[in-house]
Order: C-alpha cells, then structure tokens, then sequence
C-alpha cells in the first residue's frame, strides 16, 4: 500500500496517525484548499460499508493550535475506510480513503 490516505475534492483529509494498523486509533484533520465556512457534516464508513462515525462539525479540526480537537475512532478491521466530509451551506467537499492494515 503507498499512501496511507487517498484524496479528492476541496477538502484534504491528513491521518495524524501513519501507517495505520489494525486496533490503532486513528486521528484525523482537515485542510480546505478555500476559506470553507462551518458547519461541516462528516461520514467515516467502515470497509464493510458500515457508518461508524456521522456528526456535524461546528469547526474544521486542522490539527493547528487553537483548531478543534481531530476527529478520533478506532480501526478495528483492515481495509479501506471512506471518509467523506462537506459544508452544510456550501459547495465544498472532500472525500478520502484511509488504507489500514492487518
């Protein structure tokens, strides 16, 4: 596997946590390439296709100081993760897949 994440769209997913492995807990943050105002809604969907994680963010979590805390689960099975994140009341985007391994 070369990179640990995949992306595309306005909004770049970076794992805080590289390479990932099975049982690692994996933080994640978010860098728009425009200014992108929040809200934001994010979907972590497991490599069963399972939702694992769906909330809104009131901030993008950079992982700069003062930013909000990075969005945080567990890999509890190798594969690829579907991360997809978006403005509420805009047009940015961003879709990512994390490669975790056994």
């Amino acid at each position: 596997m070369a990179d640990t994440v995949e992306n595309e769209g306005d909004i770049e997913t970076i794992s805080q946590t590289t390479p990932v492995s099975v049982g690692d807990t994996v933080r994640v943050v978010f860098r728009a390439y425009d200014e992108a105002t929040p809200p934001f809604n994010i979907k972590i969907r497991s490599p069963s296709g399972k939702i694992i994680i769906e909330r809104v963010l009131r901030d993008l979590p950079t992982g700069k100081p003062q930013s909000a805390s990075p969005v945080e689960f567990s890999a509890s099975s190798p594969g690829e993760y579907k991360i997809e994140i978006k403005q509420l009341y805009g047009k940015q985007r961003g879709t990512a897949i994390l490669r975790v391994k056994p």
